[in-house]
């Protein structure tokens, strides 16, 4: 697979509609915008950017993000709540469920990957 490079402002201006969230907690349902691409060995990397509201994490692959903008409470179904900020970087292990509480657009750079590889 061969070198990409991508700048996360320029990924921005052409994510595609946003779409709500499947599993929202009450009002306003969060809403998310996403463009990735496939890796190698289940592998995936993108700019996500998602609405203020609150849901249930979905993805539960193993995570590594860095967060460009917002700000958001991570509450861990296991474990203290997180602060997230722009400027934060997160690894979230496989399997880990919770709520996000986005409080600002909160917006990531993220690499989505399988433990085993």
């Amino acid at each position: 697979m061969p070198i990409i490079t991508f700048q996360p402002a320029v990924v921005l201006q052409d994510l595609p509609a946003p779409v709500p969230v499947k599993v929202p907690l009450g009002e306003p349902v969060a809403e998310t915008r996403t463009s990735s691409f496939q890796g190698e060995a289940g592998s995936r990397a993108g700019v996500w950017e998602c609405s203020p509201g609150a849901w249930r994490r979905q993805i539960l692959q193993a995570e590594f993000c860095t967060f460009l903008e917002g700000e958001a409470v991570f509450e861990p179904d296991e474990g203290e709540p997180v602060r997230i900020k722009a400027g934060d970087a997160v690894y979230f292990p496989a399997n880990t469920g919770g709520v996000w509480r986005i409080e600002q657009t909160l917006r990531k750079v993220f690499v989505v990957f399988d433990e085993q590889a």
